[in-house]
This record gives C-alpha cells, structure tokens and sequence, in this order.
C-alpha cells in the first residue's frame, strides 16, 4: 500500500508542478509565447528566473516522474516497465541543464534535445510493453494503447501544418501527464485491479 500511495501522489503532483511552474514562469518573462515558444526558452542562459524553471519545472518534475515510474512498476509488478517509465523521468530531469537558444551546435543543446527524445522513447516503450502484458487489467492495457495512439496526433498536425513544433511539445506533454494522471488517480481510489491472474 506505501508503494501504491507514493506511485500515486508522485504521478499526481508532477503534472501539478509541471502546470503551476509553466503558468508561474511563463507570466513572469514578458517575452515568453505560451503557444509559439518552446519551453526550454524558460530555463534557457540568459533568461530571467530560468535556475527557478529548471530546478522546479524540469529538475523537480524529472524527480517525481521517476518515482512514480519506479513505484508503478513495483504495484503492477513489472520491474523493467517501472524502469523505463523511470527514464522517461530521468531524461526529463536532464532538460534541466541550461541551453543556449542561440545555437544548436553546442554539446550541451544537443544533449538537451537528445535526452527528451530518449526519455519520450522509453516512455513509449514502456507503454508497449503494458498494453502487451496479458497479465495486467484490461482496461490499464486499453489506457496505454490510447496514450501511444494519441501521440500521434501532434506529430501528424505539426507534418500538415496545423500547428508549431513548440504547441506539438504542449500536446505531447499533455497526452504524457494525462496517462500519468489518470493512472496516478486510479492508484489514489484504491483500484485493486492492476493485475489479474493468468488463464489457464
């Protein structure tokens, strides 16, 4: 039940967090566009309060997202699902490293940009493997299979047009700290249903 109720309220406070540091920082830089910047623009060098963003909106939900992963992988009993949704968590974390917008070139921006694409890829992976787990509640497999399904969607607006690469991040975002929610809340109302034995 502690392993449980720390997956919970881990998987609850890191989108809060996420939430009220992008709302907090991103009023406090009058250059900041809420739907055409990136959000590394925040913790960028140079930019105001940006040590405040990456500690709280990076570093801080890096952390919470990677116990949540470590716990949840405990409560359904799958130690290399918990492990790659811990990544997931990581990498996020390591966004917190301070980058120039200026440049691309540098170690440090492409470290940047590498560590949130492999920390998105082992959060999918992590959903795989879930959704192919016969031994997990259906509906927990559904919810993973919806999740990967709808991360689609940014990627194909952003290809057509629809949309920005940095509202793709928002949206990615979204679909990333909605599963983790939704999941989270399922685990704070007691559901007793993450697994169910295996048909002979």
């Amino acid at each position: 039940m502690r392993i449980r109720k720390k997956a919970a309220l881990s998987g609850l406070a890191a989108p809060l967090v996420f939430a009220c540091a992008l709302v907090t920082f991103g009023y406090l830089n009058a250059d900041f566009d809420f739907f055409n910047d990136f959000v590394s623009e925040l913790g960028a060098t140079g930019a105001p309060n940006a040590l405040g963003w990456n500690l709280l909106g990076f570093a801080t939900v890096g952390v919470l997202l990677t116990v949540f992963g470590l716990a949840y992988g405990k409560v359904i009993q799958d130690r290399p699902t918990g492990v790659l949704l811990a990544f997931f968590g990581f990498g996020f974390g390591l966004t917190a490293l301070p980058t120039n917008l200026e440049t691309t070139d540098t170690p440090l921006a492409k470290a940047h940009v590498i560590a949130i694409c492999l920390a998105l890829a082992c959060w999918l992976l992590g959903l795989a493997r879930m959704s192919a787990n016969q031994r997990l509640d259906p509906r927990i497999r559904v919810r993973a299979k919806v999740a990967a399904i709808l991360i689609v969607i940014p990627i194909i607006g952003f290809t057509l047009g629809f949309w920005s690469m940095p509202l793709t991040h928002r949206l990615v975002f979204l679909v990333v700290f909605g599963w983790t929610s939704l999941t989270a809340a399922g685990l704070l109302r007691g559901n007793h249903d993450d697994r169910r034995p295996l048909r002979n």
